[in-house]
């Protein structure tokens, strides 16, 4: 038995006609759009803006090869560089030893695009994502009047010249990032944030056995491991579960919380930090055992000949620090109570496998069964 479909009579082929022709010449519209829009201009337009705002001698200098579209309402540059100018030579230095070069960090693909459909209802939502290599990371940003939310999900994303890394660790890192974020902001204030932070860094390697400690001393490969961090915001406060390795050449425990605020650099730490040599390392040749001391000797290595820092170890090895004060300018002053080791040593199993996001919405209570 055939689908018969009756004929449209000419009431049927007026409102055909009226839905069809704004359909066609919106598809129209966003593709000659999508064709003629001046990508190189953009480009143009966010180099000059980014150097502009970059002064003295540590100014970064940014670098596309190439712009174009993404899906309909996004931007896709190709080719970033992100480079960072070394350190300003002191009258110090030796010439004859090599300057320290430039670090750089480069994007494969950068892209991000805009909900047009989201902006005519007043909310700004915002899909990104980028590509390093064989690393992907992901994420979604939406602002409305009441909320703002932020998702991130990172897949195998290197951390060799992660600049923000790199720089708080002021040496080369080895290691592959992955994990999830995710954090709802009522009235659009991270002091009353709700969220969760799950990150590992499997197989990291500090340093590489040339780049020097605050230019003094270039010490081996450390071999941290396996990097754990899982922290979750309540209320504006942020609490560290976990931030823990126990590597071949070096053990990791720390705890505490942060107090978070607008802007994020004025949150307030404090934070205790237990980390140990192992012998492994400290062992491991000359250097290393002048700095930090032979296991089956008495005397001390150069490390522990610092007060502050011979007042951080405890009997078991174990360094014990307090990190407090506002993120932008946190001090470091050894525990009272001294070091102590951790109850058992931390291995973390964790896969970079993506898994469900939970939702950090609350639920709606139960309406009451009228009488």
């Amino acid at each position: 038995m055939k689908l018969r479909i009756p004929p449209l009579g000419p009431r049927g082929r007026r409102w055909l006609r009226l839905t069809l022709y704004p359909i066609f010449y919106f598809f129209c519209l966003v593709l000659f759009a999508r064709l003629t829009f001046p990508y190189d201009r953009v480009k143009n337009r966010i180099l000059a803006e980014f150097h502009a705002r970059q002064t003295g001698p540590s100014a970064k200098q940014l670098e596309i090869d190439d712009m174009s579209g993404y899906w309909l309402f996004g931007v896709e540059a190709e080719g970033v560089r992100l480079i960072t100018p070394p350190p300003a030579a002191k009258s110090s230095d030796d010439p004859a030893l090599p300057k320290p070069k430039a670090r750089e960090l480069s994007i494969d693909t950068l892209h991000g695009s805009v909900s047009v459909l989201s902006l005519i209802f007043g909310t700004t939502a915002v899909d990104f994502g980028l590509e390093i290599g064989e690393g992907v990371l992901e994420g979604s940003f939406v602002r409305s009047s009441d909320e703002s939310e932020l998702s991130l999900d990172i897949t195998d994303l290197s951390v060799t010249g992660l600049g923000p890394l790199e720089e708080l660790i002021q040496l080369p890192l080895e290691g592959t990032l992955a994990g999830h974020v995710e954090f709802l902001m009522p009235e659009n204030k991270l002091e009353a944030s709700e969220g969760k932070v799950n990150l590992t860094i499997d197989t990291l390697q500090v340093g590489d056995g040339k780049a020097k400690i605050r230019d003094t001393i270039a010490l081996p490969k450390l071999r941290v491991g396996t990097l754990t961090l899982a922290a979750e915001a309540t209320e504006g406060k942020l609490d560290l579960k976990e931030l823990s390795a126990n590597g071949a050449d070096f053990q990791l425990k720390s705890d505490g919380s942060v107090r978070l605020r607008d802007p994020f650099e004025t949150s307030v730490a404090d934070l205790r930090i237990n980390f140990k040599f192992k012998d492994a390392y400290t062992n491991k040749n000359d250097m290393t055992r002048g700095l930090f001391g032979s296991p089956d000797s008495k005397v001390p290595g150069l490390f522990d000949l610092d007060p502050k820092i011979k007042r951080a170890k405890g009997a078991d090895g174990f360094y014990g620090w307090r990190a407090a004060g506002q993120i932008a300018k946190m001090s470091f002053s050894p525990a009272s109570d001294g070091a102590s080791s951790p109850a058992s040593s931390r291995t973390s199993t964790r896969s970079s496998t993506r898994r469900p996001k939970p939702s950090l919405r609350p639920k709606k209570p139960a309406k009451a069964k009228e009488d």
